[in-house]
């Protein structure tokens, strides 16, 4: 009965994703540190009056652009009309103004009026209603009940809904990685994922995604944890100062939540995004003003050493843990701190404690002629060894980003651990340096050369790394 139901699940994820042709990009951290050069790469520009400061969305934070304010995942109608307009080199929403003369190819996309007459919103909240009526979206449908001065409105993202009662979305990962005479290819990453807005305030939110081996298309099919709720919650949102609270199956709030869920930073603290482990039932709040933010969470868990059921969310052990996440967000740069504690028996994994700093910077902000972007984290940490005794962790990353058109990114990023600070020689840094194409909205393309240098020698290891993105 299981093989049949995901045989029907993938079946139905390839007839969704089958007709992909525009819709909303990979949003991920570098994407917040580029997009506070120019207010109009994530909506049309606005004639209204600034709202007071407890009704104001501008900000740079994971919750303008996710469902989810912890970020990944599904996103919003502002992080769709920033994946149309800001990331192809072919719009299909009308390109920021600041972007007019970047296109690789001329000025060709029919989105863009290029000409001084700009793309402009409803004059005031009295005049929405007559913008509804433009509205052409096939990946979101009706509006919510109820009225919310902190809810987006119509005529703010082109002919996108901008609040719906019902979302569809899918983010398809395919790779090859080459490894000297070693060809792999495999699903990095298999999601569709559905969101519930029936009224203001109330959203229900359900990813579901498989869980990918790099042994191959039959093994990724084949596992039994496969698919699985990656996140299942309740949700109320849409109040002043951004504030919410959800419930459910998610991933803590920590850190930089980049989309390389191999990257250390991610990987040592059981973050990996990519992993079922990594999911935790729990209660999370917080608020994301202009600029500051602030998550707070409390969450059981499944034993590190035990994969928890894909379907049953209540599937936890005796541990508990919380996490904090803050900082501030604002065009031109950020800072964020985090805290996270664990507090489990031995055999389910033990108790840990994981503290970080992470920040962003953002040249293009201040500079036209200097379209670089950089963010890093840093993040030390305490796990419980099987004899019980405390092990150091230190683990930090960096990443620095070009873009050189619209559409076109290359970029470098390091990575280093050190997993046991009192085990000498255990120690490894990562070199990547490759290139993002986002071709038209709904397809990606992303190639790496990566090097892994450890501490000995006979270690060190070199790839290529190949990724196809399709979303929706």
């Amino acid at each position: 009965m299981q093989s049949l139901t995901r045989a029907w699940w993938f079946a139905g994820a390839l007839v969704v994703a089958a007709p992909i042709a525009y819709g909303i990009a990979r949003a991920v951290p570098q994407y917040s540190a580029s997009a506070g050069r120019t207010c109009d790469s994530c909506h049309i520009l606005p004639d209204w009056e600034t709202p007071s400061f407890a009704h104001r969305k501008k900000n740079m934070s994971c919750q303008t652009c996710h469902v989810d304010p912890a970020g990944g995942g599904m996103r919003t109608t502002a992080g769709r009309y920033f994946g149309r307009s800001t990331l192809p080199i072919i719009a299909t929403s009308p390109r920021p103004y600041d972007d007019w003369d970047r296109n690789l190819f001329g000025r060709h996309d029919k989105a863009t009026p290029y000409d001084d007459f700009l793309p402009v919103g409803p004059a005031s909240i009295d005049d929405v209603p007559a913008y509804r009526d433009s509205l052409n979206d096939k990946w979101a449908w009706g509006l919510p009940k109820g009225e919310s001065p902190n809810a987006p409105f119509a005529g703010r993202y082109h002919t996108l809904n901008p609040d719906p009662v019902f979302r569809i979305g899918g983010d398809f990962r395919f790779a090859t990685l080459i490894a000297g005479e070693e060809l792999l290819m495999f699903p990095m990453q298999m999601d569709v994922g559905m969101a519930l807005h029936p009224m203001h305030h109330v959203t229900a939110l359900m990813n579901v995604g498989a869980r990918g081996q790099s042994s191959g298309y039959s093994d990724t099919f084949d596992d039994s944890h496969t698919p699985y709720f990656r996140e299942l919650f309740a949700m109320t949102s849409e109040w002043p100062y951004q504030a919410y609270a959800k419930a459910g199956r998610f991933v803590p709030s920590f850190g930089l939540k980049l989309d390389d869920h191999t990257t250390r930073t991610r990987r040592e603290f059981e973050l990996d995004t990519s992993l079922p482990e990594s999911r935790v039932l729990g209660v999370e709040v917080g608020a994301v003003a202009s600029y500051p933010f602030l998550h707070a969470s409390y969450f059981k868990m499944k034993s590190k050493f035990e994969i928890p059921d894909q379907w049953d969310i209540f599937d936890v052990d005796d541990g508990w843990g919380t996490a904090f996440n803050l900082g501030w967000r604002d065009l031109g740069w950020s800072v964020g701190a985090s805290a996270m504690a664990r507090r489990r028996p031995l055999d389910e994994g033990g108790d840990t404690d994981t503290y970080g700093l992470y920040g962003s910077l953002n040249p293009w902000f201040y500079s036209e002629k200097l379209p670089l972007y950089l963010q890093g984290e840093i993040d030390i940490g305490t796990v419980q060894r099987a004899s019980g005794r405390e092990a150091d962790k230190l683990v930090w990353y960096a990443e620095l980003d070009w873009s050189l058109k619209n559409g076109f990114t290359v970029l470098a990023a390091y990575d280093w651990a050190d997993p046991d600070r009192d085990v000498i020689d255990d120690h490894s840094g990562r070199y990547q340096l490759g290139g993002q194409i986002v071709i038209i909205p709904g397809v990606t393309l992303d190639g790496r050369i990566r090097h892994l240098d450890v501490a000995t020698e006979e270690g060190d290891d070199t790839d290529l790394f190949l990724q196809m993105h399709l979303w929706f």
